[in-house]
């Protein structure tokens, strides 16, 4: 048994590391069941009230759940600065996740902890299969499949908690969309169309407004423009952002080549990327990440740059009203104060 001091004092002791070698030692051939056991477990008895409830927050379905999964590691490793580690998750596909690490006690924990997670938040039981990642076995791949044919088919599991009206499929076909290009590059300010060979064939009309006149100079290639931030680890090759589609994207705008003053240099587009198989391309949908109208003057643009409909435009205006009534609030007691002093020193005249 292992104190909380002894801990503390070997904040990099690797507990876990010590119970696989126990459990090896009395039976190698149960100890992979017992870590799946264990993740089960702990996800039983820690996973009610607020807990529960986050998780709740990550997808109203499996694979969106999967899917948020990387975003979720990405805001954790960011707040602790540990930028260190290469474990990640990735939503490869319809009931496919792959997971790095180079514990591999970790990865059977995690195959536990997904079951359990299943049946608690989707109320489905699941055969998950581990299997490591052809070339590289600090990857491994789970793959889902629903427990009561053993068959593995779209986990498009639906938690029986939420009822909807039942959507028609939507037509794949260019000429059925009744928005034109231009009006939805007005409509999504902030949105590109790359194709296989990441080359820019649309832009939205923020992109364009900052890029469109070095574009017959420097090429249209992604690159060229756009630091993709996030998620960490990203191969820029169009297959592999395909398979991070369900992923939280950061991208931070560049200079063009050769242009010394670029006033939105830095400026960050936080969005998703989406393929769309019918024209074998990748549509980012984004967002200026900005904490206030500063962020966004000193990047040359206007409030008007962000359309109606984006959340971001309401979340700058209300934190410029919190702030003017701030200012508001802090002269009023300056004031205040002035006064009070004034009255003050009227009456020991008076005395």
């Amino acid at each position: 048994r292992i104190d909380l001091e002894t801990l503390k004092t070997y904040p990099n002791y690797d507990y876990l590391a010590d119970i696989q070698e126990i459990l090896l030692e009395m039976d190698e051939s149960s100890a992979s069941e017992i870590l799946v056991l264990l993740g089960e477990e702990l996800i039983t008895s820690c996973c009610t009230g607020i807990i529960e409830r986050a998780f709740r927050c990550l997808g109203t379905e499996l694979q969106e759940f999967l899917g948020s999964l990387d975003g979720v590691y990405d805001v954790l490793k960011f707040q602790e600065d540990d930028d260190s580690s290469d474990t990640g998750f990735v939503c490869a596909g319809d009931g496919e996740l792959i997971f790095t690490s180079e514990r591999p006690v970790i990865a059977w924990l995690l195959l536990g902890s997904l079951k359990a997670l299943t049946r608690i938040l989707f109320n489905v039981q699941v055969n998950i299969k581990i299997e490591p990642v052809e070339g590289d076995n600090r990857r491994y791949r789970y793959l889902f499949s629903l427990a009561k044919d053993g068959h593995a088919r779209e986990m498009r599991v639906v938690s029986k908690s939420v009822e909807g009206p039942v959507q028609r499929s939507n037509s794949t076909n260019a000429s059925d969309l009744t928005m034109n290009s231009s009006t939805f590059c007005k409509a999504f300010p902030w949105h590109f169309i790359m194709n296989e060979d990441l080359e820019l064939v649309q832009l939205g009309r923020g992109f364009s407004k900052l890029y469109k006149p070095y574009m017959a100079e420097f090429g249209c290639h992604a690159t060229t423009y756009f630091d993709f931030k996030r998620p960490k680890g990203l191969t820029l090759k169009f297959r592999d952002i395909v398979r991070r589609t369900c992923t939280p994207f950061l991208i931070a705008l560049k200079s063009p080549p050769d242009v010394q003053e670029f006033t939105a240099k830095g400026l960050e587009i936080k969005g998703q990327m989406v393929h769309c198989p019918e024209s074998n391309s990748l549509l980012f949908m984004g967002s200026p990440f900005l904490d206030g109208l500063d962020g966004l003057t000193c990047n040359g643009l206007f409030i008007s740059d962000i359309p109606l409909h984006d959340a971001t435009r309401e979340v700058i205006l209300v934190g410029e009203q919190a702030r003017a009534q701030d200012g508001l609030r802090r002269r009023m007691d300056k004031l205040k104060s002035s006064i009070e002093e004034a009255n003050a020193a009227v009456t020991k005249e008076r005395k």
